[in-house]
């Protein structure tokens, strides 16, 4: 087995652990596939007895596999092993592992491995290049030396290292082993791919906040912390949460409501409800029309249930006169977007005539496009809708049929419901009419 693995991130932060590794930042993370069946990593007597060509095959698993899994593990025993043979083609393929998931091993003569990867290095192999950036930057045979180590990234970063470029990136912007240089920091990121530099730019404002490599600069930090947004809105909006809940060390509820917005305003559909809620909050007429206006954006997306619920429960409250329009016009904006809440609000609001002009006919098609989709609610009030006659036909076997789908999704009044049209002597059509326009609560009271 190999021993302890030293995890570097670019912020400077080293984790030792065994045998789970943590990505890198300025690495992409994806989500990882259900563990699968692997064999034991082969005993070391097996690996000794094999061929050098043998051991260079085995050991390309090491490149492709997750650092916990067994194929990592005989992988990389099986380029050791190349490798203390002398085999320069097994320390090439050492520094790609070490490139690619961002480790030093123990284990190994590590003197011995950096002179190796140096005389590697100054052949061109880019990987060579950036493993002895590696080790000088945690001092791993070598002492540690921040300036030495960027000197070594940006060779790499020069023959094209990608990996390498995120470490220029974030030692230029947050001046670790370079003078600090926002603009030459920016430069670098341009090579890499949006995920990369996304994480990147996220790291260099923690990196910035926290204070981690000697300088602290909120303006700085805020600054890539928005340049992340305007290649992925969400970032912000993580980097909010983490703010507002001081998870990483520091809290800065300021800064926070700034991301919220920034990230809301760049479309970020979380970000446009967590602004919609706070300004709900408030007696203020205008901040609540402020409020209506951000859940209106954030229920454009379909799948942002929150949005389309908060539209419908302040149009339900009858709010001042004045909003009543613009709940409506933002309910129906989400409706034509596919907002399954949104219809829901907009059924309700043709059922009661709130701000609209009263429709059961109406009511009753949103319904039914919205239970067609599957929404539990949505059947169970197209359901009484059937059972009473308001807006459509009576018709008992679609109104039964409705509840038990609704049942059968785990909305709580549908049973009740059913239960009922099973006697149907127990309640009056009216009383049926008045639940399904939303006139009785559920326990049936006015």
């Amino acid at each position: 087995m190999f021993g302890k693995l030293h995890i570097l991130f670019l912020s400077g932060l080293c984790i030792s652990i065994t045998p789970v590794a943590m990505a890198a930042p300025g690495a992409e993370t994806h989500a990882r596939p259900a563990p699968t069946a692997q064999s034991a990593p082969l005993p070391q007597e097996k690996l000794n007895a094999m061929s050098n060509p043998q051991l260079l095959k085995l050991g390309q698993r090491a490149l492709d596999a997750e650092v916990e899994t067994q194929d990592f593990v005989t992988g990389l025993n099986a380029a050791k092993v190349a490798m203390s043979r002398g085999d320069r083609d097994a320390t090439r393929l050492m520094a790609k592992i070490m490139a690619r998931h961002q480790v030093v091993l123990d284990g190994i003569d590590r003197v011995r491995l950096e002179r190796r990867l140096r005389f590697e290095a100054m052949r061109g192999a880019s990987s060579s290049v950036l493993a002895v950036a590696i080790m000088h930057d945690r001092g791993e045979g070598v002492p540690v030396d921040t300036k030495k180590a960027a000197e070594w990234y940006l060779w790499a970063a020069r023959l094209g290292h990608e990996r390498a470029m995120a470490h220029v990136a974030y030692a230029y912007g947050v001046g670790r082993g370079l003078e600090r240089n926002e603009a030459d920091a920016l430069k670098w990121l341009e090579g890499l791919n949006e995920g990369r530099r996304r994480s990147t730019l996220v790291e260099m404002g923690w990196a910035l906040l926290l204070g981690t490599e000697g300088v602290t600069d909120e303006a700085g930090a805020l600054r890539f912390f928005e340049r992340a947004a305007e290649l992925q809105s969400g970032a912000a909006y993580q980097v909010s949460l983490e703010l507002e809940r001081g998870t990483r060390g520091v809290q800065n509820r300021e800064m926070a409501d700034r991301l919220i917005r920034y990230a809301a305003e760049r479309g970020d559909s979380s970000a446009a409800t967590r602004l919609a809620q706070s300004l709900s909050r408030s007696s203020s007429v205008e901040d609540q029309r402020l409020a209506i206006r951000w859940y209106a954006a954030a229920a454009q997306d379909k799948d942002n249930a929150v949005a389309g619920q908060s539209l419908s429960r302040l149009l339900t409250v009858r709010p001042a006169g004045a909003l009543v329009p613009e709940l409506v016009s933002a309910l129906e904006s989400a409706a034509r977007a596919g907002n399954l809440e949104a219809i829901l609000g907009m059924a309700h609001a043709y059922a009661e005539g709130i701000g609209v002009d009263a429709s059961p006919e109406k009511a009753a098609g949103l319904l039914q496009q919205a239970a067609d989709s599957g929404l539990p609610e949505a059947q169970y009030r197209l359901g009484l809708m059937y059972k009473s006659g308001l807006g459509v036909p009576v018709n008992l076997a679609k109104a039964m049929a409705l509840m038990s789908s609704a049942r059968q999704s785990g909305y709580p009044l549908a049973a009740v419901a059913l239960s009922s049209m099973m006697e149907p002597a127990a309640e009056s059509p009216a009383t049926d009419r008045d639940r399904a326009e939303g006139r009785l609560n559920p326990d049936g009271k006015q």
